[in-house]
Formats: structure tokens, sequence, C-alpha cells
């Protein structure tokens, strides 16, 4: 009897686990991914994309569908605090301040519309650190 109860309640341990497990993985679900790096080009503070289309590119347009899953991860490039955020969609990154520290942020893209992701604190946004994410049909 005592043998049956335990491999019952293993069972259910397990099986509990798994449960986590899925439920888990199916609300990390991503339909795009985007990597910008901060750092400064031709004297501004700026956003460069890393990998992919956007590699190389300035304040790149991030251009997805209407209803993906988005993440957006920056990487600390020059050691100063920065974030991203999304002031349309709601969205935003915790602040990173150490040289190669990374944040993201996940969400759901909006409306069919172009909308501002940009660096938060003070007197970025104005030295240049600020880009478009594009929502498509």
């Amino acid at each position: 009897m005592k043998r049956r109860l335990l491999v019952i309640t293993l069972f259910c341990a397990m099986l509990l686990a798994l449960t986590g497990c899925i439920g888990q993985a199916a609300a990390e679900t991503v339909d795009q991914t985007f990597t910008l790096r901060t750092g400064v080009v031709d004297g501004r503070m700026a956003f460069i994309g890393v990998n992919g289309a956007i590699d190389g590119v300035v304040n790149p347009d991030l251009i997805v569908q209407r209803g993906e899953r988005v993440r957006i991860t920056i990487v600390n490039g020059d050691g100063v605090s920065h974030d991203l955020a999304l002031p349309d969609l709601a969205a935003k990154t915790p602040l990173v301040s150490a040289k190669e520290q990374t944040t993201a942020v996940t969400f759901t893209a909006g409306a069919d519309s172009v909308y501002a992701y940009l660096c938060t604190v003070a007197g970025h946004r104005q030295a240049g650190m600020e880009g478009r994410l594009v929502v498509t049909p």
C-alpha cells in the first residue's frame, strides 16, 4: 500500500513538473527577435543592429507583423546606463548600466502603425537613441 501511494505521488509530482515546463515554454514563444547594441556613431548616441538584415544599421527600422510576439534585446556596448522603451505599446526594458550587460522586452505588436523605440535616460533620445518599429498587416 505504501509503495503504491509513493508511486502515485511521484507520478503526480512528475505530471505537475511537466505541466509547469510546458506552460512556461508556451509563454516564452516569440515570432521575431531583434538585438540592438548601444554605442556612439559619428558623435551621436545610437542603437546599432546586431545580426541579420539590421546588422550594423544605426537605429534600424524593426519590421514586424500585427499580432506577432516580439522580443528586443539590448546589449550595453558603451558602459553608460540605457534602456529601451516603446511608449505607445507600454513596453520597456529594465535599465542596463554595465558594459556588455543585456536586457530584453517582449510584447505583442499592436495595430498597423509606426511606433518609436527609444532610450528614456535623460538626454539620450535627443542625442540620437531613437528608431522605429513598423507594424504591418
